[in-house]
């Protein structure tokens, strides 16, 4: 019965366990229903997703291409009137976006712009894809050409530089030119600085001041400024924000600021940069909040290369626990990151080689797509049409698997139907178990009652006993008088055991008297005879105690034997019960009540 509590608690526990196992079922079952509908939806459109994407494909590489082909024809319509304009042809090579630049002819074929052509339309073209390229590949704006008018007619470099500076102006590029032409009819479109003096005694660059064109906080390159780097001791070249030129001579030094740059930031440097003479060469760049980023290059020391930034007051930037100052022959990481300046596809694109003025038209055609980002939305499809079909193939086995796994999730909810009814049940037993505890309370408390009536039966059954043995009992005087005789007795009890102590002290001391008796008459004369007289009167003491007692015995025995016949008649008349507890005696263990209360007892709990 104490159980039923705790078996009914733990089918109540198993019961809420299996109807959270249900809820959880049910939400599975409508989270894949939906997700099962959602994936036949998505294949019932699969081949018209498909299609649009090819579509939209097509669209995007149609705009883009037809978009830089207008650039870069009217680029080189401007520069060299009557020219071919440029056709631009993209395919797929190896699953890479291919391009291909080209001019068309006027039946339509196609010739390649770097083989089939002359000088100056790979300089115009090479400009123009170095401008799309710096602003596309999402790095700085800036760009410095070196001698990139070189094989243009010196009548048509000023439509060169037209279209330079209203590229860079449209685009937000800051340009950097090196040329050896007279570039003087520009002095008030944009920025001019000359180089003078000679290599052997020493040269330097002649310009005005821009720092008023700049804002602080404007990126872009400030100044270059060179110490002992080659010809020059200590020179400054000032840059403004749009388009700058550095004209002069051949032979007189205008390469070693695109030299110098190249080193600061893309690691080509060597030891003959360092002025004839001096223990190291310094670039210093100014850039953005008034900074400067300078490099050194220190022949036979380690490290040969250090880059560093500097605060206005010439102090090395320290910013969120990292110091702006590295050694080594790599770039460190923090200057491409900070000025944005770095080959692109292992590419120079914002500083030109004066070596290799041509940009791009001599690379494979992957990487003249990936540089100028055309065609990279064919990969993009690609990878979209992957994504898809991917999510196609998972569509089809979540609907495969999804559908099985509903299956069972529905088998596994008809077996749980009757949760409702057990639940009813259980809560019917619960009731009925809490009216089982009340009643086994009430039980308890019964039997607890009927325990104590059961002991009190008993009880009164003893005291009903004592109660008729008592009434037999003879009168208190009787009853004072047998006291009196069971006291006697004892103290005739005492005396006999002292008499028989007395008897057997007399006995001994008789021994003695014998032994006394059979010594010689003739003794030998005491000097000091107190101990034998004492020994004498002893013996006669107890000659005549001995007398007493054995008297004393006598008058003991003849007392119990009335006092036996009186006990037996006692016994006889109560019937052989004890007249204080009741149980059986005899007339021997009368007086000893250890016994029959021990007789007693045993019988009341019998």
């Amino acid at each position: 019965m104490a159980s039923a509590p705790h078996d009914v608690a733990r089918a109540e526990a198993l019961l809420a366990r299996l109807e959270g196992r249900r809820d959880a079922i049910r939400t599975r079952v409508e989270e894949l229903t939906r997700e099962i509908e959602l994936a036949k939806g998505r294949l019932a459109v699969k081949d018209e997703v498909e299609t649009f994407i090819e579509a939209v494909h097509g669209a995007a590489s149609r705009r883009s291409l037809s978009a830089f082909e207008t650039l870069l024809t009217a680029l080189v319509q401007e520069v060299l009137p009557g020219e071919k304009p440029v056709a631009l042809e993209l395919s797929t090579e190896r699953g890479l976006a291919s391009l291909d630049i080209c001019v068309r002819r006027p039946d339509g074929s196609l010739e390649d712009v770097l083989e089939d052509n002359g000088g100056a339309l790979t300089n115009v073209i090479g400009m123009a894809l170095r401008l799309i390229a710096v602003v596309k590949a999402d790095v700085a704006r800036f760009l410095a050409l070196d001698e990139a008018d070189c094989w243009i007619a010196p009548e048509r470099v000023s439509s060169f530089y037209t279209v330079l500076e209203d590229g860079s102006a449209r685009l937000g590029v800051q340009c950097l030119a090196v040329s050896h032409h007279d570039l003087s009819q520009f002095s008030g479109k944009f920025h001019i600085a000359r180089i003078a003096g000679e290599p052997v005694t020493g040269v330097e660059v002649v310009s005005s001041d821009t720092s008023a064109q700049w804002d602080d906080s404007q990126s872009g390159l400030r100044y270059i400024r060179l110490v002992n780097v080659q010809a020059y001791a200590d020179a400054t070249l000032p840059l403004s924000p749009g388009v700058n030129a550095l004209i002069g001579p051949n032979n007189r030094g205008k390469s070693t600021f695109i030299r110098a740059l190249r080193a600061v930031f893309y690691g080509e440097a060597r030891d003959s940069l360092v002025r004839a003479g001096a223990k190291s060469a310094t670039v210093e760049i100014g850039v953005a909040g008034r900074r400067t980023l300078r490099f050194t290059r220190q022949p036979r020391r380690s490290p040969v290369n250090i880059w560093s930034l500097h605060e206005p007051d010439g102090s090395v930037v320290e910013e969120q626990g990292m110091r702006y100052e590295t050694g080594g022959r790599n770039v460190p990481d923090w200057v491409a990151d900070l000025i944005r300046i770095r080959k692109v596809e292992d590419l120079d694109v914002h500083i030109a080689h004066q070596k290799f003025p041509v940009f791009l038209l001599g690379e494979t055609p992957s990487r003249r797509s990936a540089v100028l980002s055309i065609g990279q939305e064919a990969g993009y499809i690609r990878d979209m049409l992957a994504i898809h079909r991917e999510r196609c193939r998972r569509d089809n086995d979540l609907v495969r698997n999804g559908e099985r796994e509903l299956i069972t999730l529905s088998e596994t909810l008809d077996g749980l139907t009757e949760l409702e009814q057990l639940k009813d049940k259980l809560s019917a037993v619960r009731q009925q178990a809490k009216r089982l505890a009340t009643e086994a309370v009430g039980l308890e408390r019964l039997q607890s009652h009927a325990a104590q009536i059961a002991t009190i039966r008993r009880r009164l059954a003893t005291a009903e006993a004592r109660a008729c043995i008592t009434e037999m009992l003879p009168p208190a005087e009787r009853l004072a008088d047998l006291t009196r005789a069971v006291e006697r007795a004892r103290e005739r009890e005492r005396i006999g055991r002292q008499v028989l102590q007395l008897s057997r002290n007399l006995t001994r001391s008789q021994a003695r008297l014998d032994a006394l008796l059979q010594l010689p008459q003739a003794v030998p004369t005491l000097e000091n005879y107190a101990s034998a007289q004492n020994i004498l009167k002893r013996l006669s003491d107890l000659r005549t105690a001995s007398q007493i007692a054995r008297s004393r015995m006598v008058q003991v025995d003849e007392g119990l034997k009335s006092l036996q016949a009186e006990m037996a008649r006692l016994v006889e008349e109560t019937g052989g019960l004890c007249p204080t507890c009741g149980s059986p005696v005899k007339p021997e263990t009368l007086l000893d009540h250890h016994t029959h209360s021990l007789n007693a007892s045993e019988r009341l709990t019998a």
